[in-house]
């Protein structure tokens, strides 16, 4: 009879680290549960610009694939770090391929960005852990979006993800859900 008083506290136990767990994980501020992705591209002239659109293309089909099985921004960050070589060869060849010869630079860490709004989703200033792809001198106008949760792997666009336009961006409850707390849509009209 005396193990009931036991068993009880355990299961308060449990349920207090649980829910600790919970809020640590689930209600982590926005610039610590996403993944940037940011090319920079060599300079701003315009060939260089559609260079920078064509690698991130390649980039962002790639982290596609590579993150089906990713659950959370951890698990998405290391398995970025370990596809740097991979992410390299793939701008490498792009670059190649579109008849330049500039090097290339992937990191992946914590970087300062500015408020960026995706038509109506906002990321506010802070530092947000990226992959960064530096083409070239790094010199020119550059790309962000967000690779984990999957945000500009359902856009196209140099604009990232734009919630403006039904066909440049498909966005499922699913994403919505993935959201990170922090994250807020802009309204129409909204400045």
């Amino acid at each position: 009879m005396k193990r009931k008083p036991v068993t009880g506290i355990i299961i308060i136990t449990v349920m207090i680290l649980f829910t600790g767990y919970f809020l640590e994980y689930y209600q982590q501020p926005l610039n610590k549960s996403v993944l940037r992705l940011h090319v920079v591209a060599n300079s701003d002239n315009t060939e260089d610009q559609l260079l920078k659109l064509a690698v991130k293309d390649d980039i962002v089909n790639l982290m596609k694939k590579e993150f089906q099985k990713t659950s959370d921004v951890n698990m998405a960050k290391s398995q970025a770090i370990k596809l740097i070589p991979i992410i390299e060869k793939t701008a490498r060849e792009e670059i190649r391929s579109q008849g330049y010869d500039y090097p290339v630079k992937v990191s992946v860490g914590e970087y300062a960005f500015p408020t960026k709004s995706y038509g109506n989703f906002v990321l506010p200033q802070g530092d947000y852990q990226a992959v960064k792809v530096i083409i070239g001198e790094g010199e020119g106008r550059n790309w962000w979006c967000v690779l984990f949760p999957p945000l500009c792997l359902v856009s196209s666009s140099d604009q990232g993800l734009c919630l403006d336009n039904p066909q440049e961006a498909r966005v499922t409850l699913k994403c919505l859900e993935l959201l990170p707390k922090g994250a807020r849509l802009k309204l129409q009209g909204e400045e």
